[in-house]
């Protein structure tokens, strides 16, 4: 690689801007005449750089591999009719030329330059010394979350502190101490200037608070904790996260928390998110992906459902972590699916080219499917024997006679073709069939139940991206689990399981009298299906292998042997072979 395009690359791994260069492509034509530091220099430039780091969070949190970041390789989701990314979720050629590993690590960096522009303009900018601190702090606030991100999934990683408006050549590999260090300082720091709002979840939540602040510092010390082995940030973490609960419970349904209608996203449980507004979007075709994750497939857009990835369904194992009763089964999940008239085996759910899939028009109803024609059931594992069924049909006979019954059990229907549905009913005179595997039977569609969670009812569109619910990225519950965590860790049960218990309250099912990592990983697993950080709860708990070896189909019984070293993700080799100040020495274990 030539040297001037060594620097470019660096500049755009690294998050830099070269200004100056070998080329015209590196000095392009200035059309205006209003210089950069004219711009930021007033109030409207200034603030959109702030708006510029908050946008930088959906190449992230709005990507398409999102899903890939944070679940792949774990305990809780299964490939669908598509495979979930070979590399990550079970280590097959998982190397240091991964694209996905590539692109999360340079998003991440130039979303971390996006926050360090704040700084270096706010010399020049015409605001207020409050305005300009508290414009800073939002900045750092990002920042943190960013080197958050990547020293739970890299490591250590280069420590970029300063915009660079000139050429950089490289950055050393800081340690993993270093990062962390650097994260609690600036977050400390933002704490201390209290120049932002104590909340702003019930603001639309988009924006950084002391709340937030303390929030991701409390995330902070519990990783720090066991990555560093220090067993006083435990305690850290606890103080931090009892200060953001601050003796509040859960008192909000999980199911109007989390409504369709996005009546929930200003809920005060939400403490940071990437935020979205229909009614000020520009471009209201710009939503989020969100309702198309976790799901199975459901047809195609003729047959009036909704689009999906096809991949990250839940396990069996996943679903058996919800117990009977758990009112978070049903606002998590999508147990009937809609149609708008009787249907045949042959032309499926549709009609002369036409949908009679209604899948929205359980919320339109009420979010209930009484009264309205029921195409498929997906009951529970704890009701889907015949008489739960039986029963269930009997509450409205006229729009559940013909009803296709999906048991989310270990055994389970298959109805991709749907004649094969009628033909397996013959053997189960009960009207429940219970044939398949239900680990195997993801491979085709129908077979589990779409996740409602992020649904948006209000645009309720086939389409993926037309979603714009509020991505909640630090939530009331997770503090929770960090607490229990924590305290765990400490040697104090008795709140810990406090802790854990005022989740478990709210979901309806009874508290615990004991508790381990596994019980926090299982209750997580149900607060937080979807919305959670899986892989990096369980890398961080030393549970990685463990539990992908238990239930990961992929990897059942071979995982120790496919991870090895490989707890963290590889520094791209494009970031190595680009930095003068990396080198081969500097890549991850197992690489």
């Amino acid at each position: 690689m030539n040297t001037c395009k060594k620097i470019v690359y660096t500049a755009c791994l690294l998050g830099t801007v070269v200004l100056a260069g070998c080329d015209d492509f590196l000095t392009p034509e200035n059309k205006s005449s209003v210089t950069d530091i004219e711009y930021f220099a007033t109030a409207s430039g200034f603030q959109s750089l702030v708006n510029d780091a908050y946008s930088g969070l959906k190449t992230i949190y709005n990507n398409s591999n999102v899903c890939v970041y944070f679940n792949a390789g774990t305990d809780l989701y299964h490939d669908g009719r598509n495979d979930i990314n070979a590399a990550l979720h079970r280590w097959q050629n998982f190397t240091p030329e991964n694209s996905i590993v590539k692109e999360f690590y340079t998003d991440c960096y130039k979303g971390i330059r996006s926050c360090l522009a704040i700084q270096y303009y706010a010399s020049v900018a015409n605001v207020s010394d409050d305005v300009k601190q508290k414009a800073i702090d939002e900045g750092r606030f990002v920042e943190a979350l960013y080197y958050y991100l990547l020293v739970n999934n890299y490591g250590g990683v280069p420590l970029v502190t300063e915009y660079a408006s000139t050429v950089v050549e490289g950055y050393p590999r800081a340690t993993a101490e270093q990062v962390y260090n650097y994260i609690i300082n600036e977050l400390q720091g933002v704490i201390s200037n209290n120049k932002l709002a104590a909340s702003t979840a019930t603001k639309g939540g988009g924006e950084a608070s002391i709340e937030s602040a303390k929030a991701l510092l409390a995330k902070t010390y519990l990783s720090a904790a066991w990555d560093l082995n220090k067993v006083e940030y435990f305690r850290e973490a606890a103080k931090y996260a009892d200060e953001v609960i601050n003796g509040r419970s859960l008192t909000t349904e999980f199911a109007d928390l989390w409504a369709a209608d996005r009546s929930g996203d200003d809920n005060a449980e939400f403490l940071f998110d990437v935020e979205y507004d229909f009614d000020s979007t520009h471009d209201q075709n710009s939503g989020n992906r969100w309702q198309s994750f976790y799901n199975g497939f459901y047809g195609g857009q003729e047959e009036g459902m909704k689009g999906v990835t096809s991949n990250f369904g839940p396990l069996m194992h996943t679903l058996k972590y919800f117990e009977p009763g758990d009112k978070r089964y049903d606002a998590t999940f999508m147990k009937t699916m809609l149609v708008k008239k009787a249907w045949t085996i042959e032309g499926g759910f549709k009609e002369d080219g036409l949908p009679l899939g209604d899948y929205f028009s359980f919320y339109t109803n009420g979010k209930t499917a009484m009264g309205k024609m029921v195409g498929v059931y997906y009951p529970a594992y704890w009701e889907c024997d015949a008489a739960s069924v039986a029963a269930w049909r009997a509450e409205d006979p006229e729009n559940r006679t013909n009803t296709f019954v999906i048991p989310q059990n270990d055994l389970t229907a298959e109805m991709e073709p749907m004649s094969n549905y009628v033909k397996d009913l013959a053997e189960f005179p009960s009207g429940v069939i219970a044939k398949y595997d239900f680990t195997d039977a993801q491979k085709k569609g129908w077979a589990v139940h779409p996740c409602r969670k992020f649904d948006d009812s209000e645009t309720a569109q086939y389409a993926a991206g037309k979603s714009f619910r509020d991505i909640h990225v630090i939530t009331l519950p997770e503090l929770f689990f960090v607490a229990a965590e924590a305290y765990l860790q400490s040697g104090d049960i008795s709140t810990a399981l406090a802790r854990l218990n005022t989740v478990r309250k709210r979901a309806g099912v009874p508290e615990v009298t004991t508790i381990d990592l596994d019980i926090i990983l299982k209750e997580s697993a149900c607060e937080m299906f979807g919305n959670g950080y899986r892989r990096m709860d369980l890398r961080r708990t030393g549970k990685l292998v463990e539990y992908n070896d238990l239930y990961n189909p992929k990897l059942k019984g071979s995982a120790a042997v496919a991870i090895g070293e490989k707890l963290l993700w590889p520094i791209p080799q494009a970031v190595i072979d680009a930095n003068d100040l990396l080198s081969t020495e500097d890549q991850n274990p197992g690489y």
